[in-house]
């Protein structure tokens, strides 16, 4: 992969918000190449669920590539929405399309996710690697596409996220460990998926982000090509001499809740106790929280705003990274990621603090770019509410008007060589170029 003297670099995001899925696909591609007046190198495509209902993602993939010859490259995946250059959605779908003789590109993907996490990891790193062995660019990014968390349909209790004490605990355990090695349902494991790119990939900046649908987390889809996929890691390699900015904020707080984690399972996401109690009735003690939370309907958007802040991963230089309590295992508590260290903490913020997080990201851009995906947790599009509309507008203004996809994903991070690895929830997460 040689270098050419003639230059150039062309970026275009289309959308559409057609009904049907293989109309929405010809449309999108359509638009992509109007733009572009040429077919791209590759595709990012972002999608909510609901084409699932109205022709089905093969369809829209197929509209795609009735514009497109087989030789464009597409990686993608379903979630919760997306805002862009054109708007704030929450149905529809956008892609982000690129064109350069300024950079290498490669796809790499690994299936069996939850069952093996780190093995469909290596699978798209061999992938990633081969394709730049011969790379002349110095540096690398990785977008990183995982499927996301499940919530299993466990007999008899069904898909309840807050599960009242009354099954033994180790049955519940062993139920949930069942279903995410024979069924491929439970946690996204995305973390260990994570650890083993920056393990393999060192030096290379990274953007992540998980697959869901439009709220029950019941399934979720990733694109490669004109293939539909459940369970899969995709990823998106870049080598380039360009700029590369990465960087992860949530600007939650403190506060003056601290404890300690006396008893976790052996994968470090069910802490069965705290402070050598059953960690439920303990942590709703020191919340100062009423019995009467824990319901389907108030539970996890309350606890939304007060995570456990603690450290994620031996990668990760944060060690109060924000985690988001999944599911009430009777007085276990289900971790949307790993949490290593036995002391933890509360964490909370507020609206404002949370409309600010882009800010506090952004300002540190010192480049003039020339396009961003941005990868950020469904609860701020949930929470913001209209606001998401300014949020667009000022990541709008920070990018001079340049190309940009922000997505909605139910499990975010980021990683860079300086930073570490930042998997967090509730987070803003940016990959400028």
């Amino acid at each position: 992969m040689l270098k050419s003297n003639k230059n150039y670099t062309k970026v275009e995001i289309g959308t559409t918000r057609k009904w049907g899925a293989r109309e929405s696909g010809k449309e999108l591609a359509n638009i992509i190449y109007n733009k572009l007046n040429d077919n791209p190198d590759f595709i990012v495509l972002f999608s909510t669920i609901h084409y699932e209902k109205y022709g089905g993602f093969t369809e829209f993939l197929h509209g795609i590539y009735d514009v497109f010859p087989d030789e464009v490259q597409l990686i993608g995946g379903t979630f919760r929405g997306f805002t862009n250059n054109d708007g704030c959605f929450t149905r529809g779908a956008s892609a982000l399309a690129v064109k350069s003789n300024q950079m290498d590109f490669a796809l790499g993907i690994g299936l069996n996710t939850k069952r093996n996490p780190k093995k469909a990891a290596r699978q798209a790193c061999r992938m990633i690697n081969d394709r730049f062995s011969n790379s002349a660019y110095k540096n690398g990014f990785l977008l990183n596409i995982i499927s996301g968390a499940v919530i299993p349909n466990i007999k008899p209790i069904g898909r309840k996220k807050v599960i009242e004490p009354g099954i033994a605990p180790n049955t519940l355990i062993k139920l949930m460990s069942f279903s995410q090695k024979a069924l491929q349902m439970g946690a996204a494991r995305d973390e260990e998926i994570l650890e083993e790119l920056v393990s393999f990939f060192p030096d290379f900046s990274m953007l992540s982000g998980a697959t869901l649908d439009d709220g029950p987390g019941f399934r979720n889809y990733q694109f490669y090509n004109k293939k539909v996929l459940k369970n899969a890691l995709l990823t998106l390699g870049i080598k380039t001499d360009g700029d590369i900015f990465v960087h992860s904020t949530h600007n939650m707080v403190k506060t003056n809740i601290d404890f300690e984690v006396t008893k976790i399972s052996k994968d470090f996401r069910i802490i069965h106790e705290i402070n050598g109690k059953p960690a439920m009735k303990e942590l709703l003690r020191l919340l100062n929280w009423p019995q009467e939370i824990l319901n389907e309907d108030t539970w996890l958007k309350t606890t939304f705003y007060f995570p456990i802040g603690g450290k994620t991963s031996e990668y990760s230089k944060n060690d109060c990274s924000p985690h988001v309590i999944g599911i009430v295992l009777g007085n276990s508590l289900l971790l949307t990621c790993k949490i290593i260290d036995s002391h933890a903490t509360i964490l909370t913020i507020d609206g404002k603090r949370l409309f600010e997080t882009v800010d506090k990201n952004l300002r540190l851009l010192t480049f003039e770019p020339n396009f961003a995906l941005f990868s950020s947790c469904v609860t701020r599009l949930e929470t913001l509410g209209n606001k998401i509309f300014d949020v667009r507008e000022r990541i709008s203004t920070y990018l001079n008007n340049k190309p940009f996809i922000e997505f909605y994903v139910g499990g975010e991070s980021s990683y860079s060589p300086l930073n570490g690895l930042e998997y967090m929830n509730i987070s803003f997460n940016s990959a400028i170029f």
